[in-house]
């Protein structure tokens, strides 16, 4: 799916993904639906995680090109990416992921 210029909440604003969040909510991977809203991505794997990975489109990121991210198990991490889309195939199972918006 191409950019959807209704979907970016940054888009027309001074306010840019790097800055504090303003809304969230929780995100349930998907291999075919993008997010409501293109968002920074906050993701928790559990310490009792011997590894943990996840699976992401960028905003401009072609739909047969995403990224495998690694995931430290026990800390806290928000990626450096505007998401559109995270994905269930590859994604390992159980971890707490929200959209920060």
């Amino acid at each position: 799916m191409p950019y959807d210029s209704a979907k970016d909440p940054w888009r027309g604003s001074a306010v840019g993904p790097t800055g504090l969040g303003r809304s969230g909510a929780v995100v349930t991977p998907s291999d075919t639906v993008d997010l409501a809203r293109y968002a920074r991505i906050r993701v928790f794997a559990p310490a009792s995680l011997s590894s943990a990975q996840l699976r992401i489109l960028p905003v401009d990121q072609a739909d047969d090109a995403p990224l495998t991210l690694q995931v430290t198990p026990g800390q806290p991490s928000v990626l450096e990416f505007l998401v559109r889309r995270v994905l269930a195939t590859g994604t390992t199972a159980g971890l707490d992921i929200h959209a920060v918006n």
